[in-house]
């Protein structure tokens, strides 16, 4: 074994160029295969990082009527399951919240979870240092004891081994640090910067509001119960809460899901679809590298002829033969393995934020051994095709002058072109999904938002409840700051909004109302609006057209209830009605209001979002704790952004200013994951039509090599050398359309798997087939003319002499 593969090494190094080829596709194919299952592994495959993480469960409220799917759960509902439920060894209810660390100079905003105290024993975990959170954390009055982050505890508090009860202050109030939690732990898993954990204390006066809906739950199946199990008792238990409380629970039932399968549910089909393109990526290199190597089998067939010759046996040159393929695979498996480990440093810096666990990514074991897979089998698909073709040679043709027949086997060159039509048929899979992806991101580029994309500045701001506690006291603030904001040097126009478009930052939620005529059995089966609090100059400031009626001004001091709709709104609750001068009855917290405008719509979660009813309410009617200051700027975003933290500042130093961006930015972070995608699928087609290409050139180069006779007869007889160009052309465009026929039906079947990922073009789009096959049948001659040309000038003399 070992004298083949010295044999094979020694062989290798007779052809550099050769073998530099085929490592380098090699390599790479094998790299970018580990790259991408690495992620594959990290946010897919890996269970979460709790105990029993098969049994956590993630639970939510659903609504048919109201198309509400997965909504928050109220305090009372909670309660309810965690009382009634078998299915569950333990449950837990948890809600964003936010503190101002104002221990140093500056204030920091810290990302914050209140989390019911059974939350660790539902996941399983304990902090490094103190305790965890106990049942008596969950009475009120407990609020003031912490869980601190190991990043925040290693940041802000110098890993202080003392730390355990100490006390920090948060909002400018005293809190007692109880715990710090060990460096792996994330929860919610998909958020790697919550910083601080504290208690959720349910008190009596929030049970009896079941339509405040603002938990989230989770929970973990008790042994011996399948999810299917606990579907069916949590159904049956929400069918008894929407019987004793038909007001605020008719028509609520309850969905359930795996935990895992929740946090990876946005992103499971574009990496199962981009691992899915490199393994096509793979097999194109596969069957490149096989081309190659039947190439160079040509100038190997009269060695392997003498062997047989001597009474060497099939069994040692195939053996011989797979020591040359297992020696390029193991060379190109560690430089791809290398480049894997350059790909995964890169992934990790471009992926988009949507992508959950991305820290978790890297080359591990299960990694390790994926790429020691894909080599191994990628030396056997590409080395055994030449391999059983040097174990049965024709000695007689062979040996006959170096081996250069009249013309080549005819199973040898089924074989070649057999690779041709898969590696054709492979590439244009993958040129087409890149297609549409492409025209996909174009028609979203174009779709219009419904607002200015650029030359605005966003500034976002949170009261703590600590120290704004009472409405009067957050209305005075923003109004004094909106004011001040006005005076500053160029900007334009200013306002304010709660929740702004396409920022994960803000206040937003549904808004329950009737209108007059509407006869609806419970506050559960009316409909629905997202609300948004606006303070004047944020209509103007955004650029949204006031279609009907007019703006909020400061006459809308609160003494008369008024909202403006917008056009969606208008559209599904009052048809052909005009809704100026209609009421908008008994929404929660407000009352009546009368509908003074209608806007236009804006795609408030992305530019593939469709518009849903938004009504929006003077900030006095019901002021909020988190505001959006919007302003329209001619200087830069920067100055513009700088200038509104210092009048923030100005009114009160311990609060921070944590995000302050340009809506241009915003829409660029929404898209960010349809151009990941489109710009990955387009270099690995890109790729795939280069390894086709070259296969398509090594075919041709070894079908002229071994016609080279008969060339020379056609020249010879009078045929001229642009007749034999067209004879090689076109016999390599009849391989060519049956793999782009094989391939049109392939990708018929692979880009449904995309369709969600598709906006505005079809999965059928006839456009991109057509381009795709035509861009194909011009690589293939362009690839097949060059070894042509030169073949048909060849000398008539030299060539008969071969035969």
């Amino acid at each position: 074994m070992w004298r083949d593969i010295r044999e094979a090494a020694r062989k290798l190094t007779t052809h550099p160029g050769l073998t530099a080829i085929i490592l380098g596709t090699l390599a790479l194919t094998i790299g970018v295969n580990t790259t991408i299952f690495s992620a594959l592994n990290g946010v897919l495959l890996r269970p979460l990082d709790y105990v029993d993480a098969d049994r956590l469960v993630m639970m939510w409220e659903n609504n048919e009527n109201a198309a509400a799917e997965r909504e928050p759960i109220s305090a009372a509902t909670f309660v309810d399951w965690r009382e009634r439920s078998r299915a569950f060894e333990s449950m837990a209810a948890y809600q964003y919240h936010g503190f101002t660390l104002t221990e140093g100079a500056e204030p920091i905003r810290m990302p914050s979870v209140d989390i019911s105290p059974a939350l660790f024993r539902v996941l399983g975990v304990s902090p490094v240092i103190g305790r965890a959170l106990t049942d008596d954390d969950e009475r009120p009055g407990r609020e003031d004891q912490v869980i601190l982050s190991h990043a925040t505890w290693q940041q802000h508090f110098g890993s202080d081994p003392t730390i355990i009860d100490t006390r920090i202050r948060l909002d400018g109030q005293p809190y007692t640090v109880v715990g710090v939690m060990p460096e792996s732990f994330r929860f919610p898993a998909d958020d790697p910067n919550i910083a601080i954990w504290s208690p959720l204390t349910l008190s009596l006066e929030d049970l009896p509001s079941r339509p405040h809906r603002s938990y989230s739950a989770i929970g973990k199946l008790a042994a011996g119960f399948t999810l299917e199990q606990a579907r069916e008792e949590m159904s049956v238990i929400a069918a008894g809460i929407a019987q004793e409380n038909p007001e605020s629970n008719a028509g609520w039932s309850v969905t359930l899901e795996s935990a895992h399968a929740q946090l990876v549910a946005d992103v499971s089909t574009t990496l199962w679809f981009l691992q899915a393109a490199v393994v096509l990526v793979l097999l194109i290199g596969c069957a490149n590298i096989a081309n190659l190597l039947l190439v160079q089998s040509t100038e190997s067939t009269r060695d392997f002829a003498v062997r047989a010759a001597f009474g060497a046996k099939g069994s040692a040159l195939l053996r011989r033969s797979l020591a040359e393929s297992g020696l390029l695979a193991l060379l190109g498996g560690v430089i791809g393995l290398g480049i894997a480990y350059a790909g995964v440093s890169f992934l990790r810096t471009v992926m988009p934020p949507n992508i959950p666990r991305a820290d978790e990514i890297g080359i591990d074991l299960t990694v390790l051994g994926f790429t020691l897979a894909t080599t191994t089998l990628a030396g056997f698909v590409f080395g055994i095709v030449p391999a059983l073709r040097n174990m049965h040679p024709n000695l007689a043709t062979s040996l006959q002058d170096g081996g250069r027949g009249m013309s080549v086997g005819r199973k040898t060159r089924w074989i070649a072109n057999a690779m041709v039509v898969s590696e054709v048929a492979l590439a244009l899979v993958l040129l087409t999904g890149a297609g549409l992806m492409v025209r996909s991101f174009a028609k979203l580029l174009n779709v219009d938002p419904g607002f200015r994309t650029s030359g605005i500045v966003s500034v976002a701001v949170s009261l703590p409840q600590s120290r704004y506690s009472g409405f009067e006291r957050q209305k005075q603030f923003y109004l004094d700051l909106v004011e001040r904001v006005r005076t500053l040097p160029g900007l334009e126009s200013v306002g304010a909004v709660s929740a702004l478009p396409m920022s994960p930052l803000g206040t937003e939620f549904d808004m329950p109302f009737s209108r007059e005529g509407l006869d609806v059995a419970s506050p559960s089966e009316r409909p629905m609006a997202e609300y948004r609090a606006v303070i004047p100059g944020y209509f103007e400031t955004m650029g949204i057209p006031v279609v009907l009626g007019r703006d909020v001004n400061n006459f809308d001091d609160g003494s008369r209830k008024v909202a403006i709709i917008n056009e969606s709104l208008r559209q599904r609750y009052f048809n052909d009605v005009d809704p100026i001068g209609q009421q908008l009855l008994r929404a929660p917290m407000i009352g009546d209001m009368e509908i003074v405008g209608v806007v236009g719509d804006v795609r408030h979660s992305g530019l593939d979002a469709t518009p849903q009813p938004e009504m929006f309410v003077p900030f006095v009617q019901l002021p909020l704790g988190e505001m959006h200051i919007i302003a329209r700027t001619r200087a830069t975003i920067e100055s513009a952004a700088a200038a509104i933290r210092a009048e923030v500042l100005a009114l009160d130093p311990q609060l921070p200013v944590s995000a302050a961006t340009g809506i241009d930015e915003l829409i660029a972070t929404t898209v960010a994951p349809s151009r990941f995608n489109m710009i990955l699928l387009v270099a690995l087609a890109c790729s795939a039509a280069l390894l086709a290409a070259v296969g398509i050139y090594g075919v041709v180069s070894y079908s002229v090599t071994r016609r080279t006779g008969e060339i020379g007869v056609r020249v010879a007889l009078g045929a001229s050398g642009q007749d034999a160009v067209m004879l090689i052309v076109k016999q390599i465009l009849s391989v060519t359309a049956i793999g782009i026929v094989i391939g049109i039906v392939l990708a018929l079947g692979f880009s449904r798997f995309i369709a969600g990922m598709l906006y505005g073009v079809t999965p059928t789009d006839p456009l991109t087939y057509i381009a795709v096959a035509g861009g194909l049948i011009g690589v293939a001659v362009l690839a097949s003319t060059i070894p042509a040309t030169r073949a048909s000038r060849v000398d008539p003399v030299v060539a008969l002499r071969q035969q």
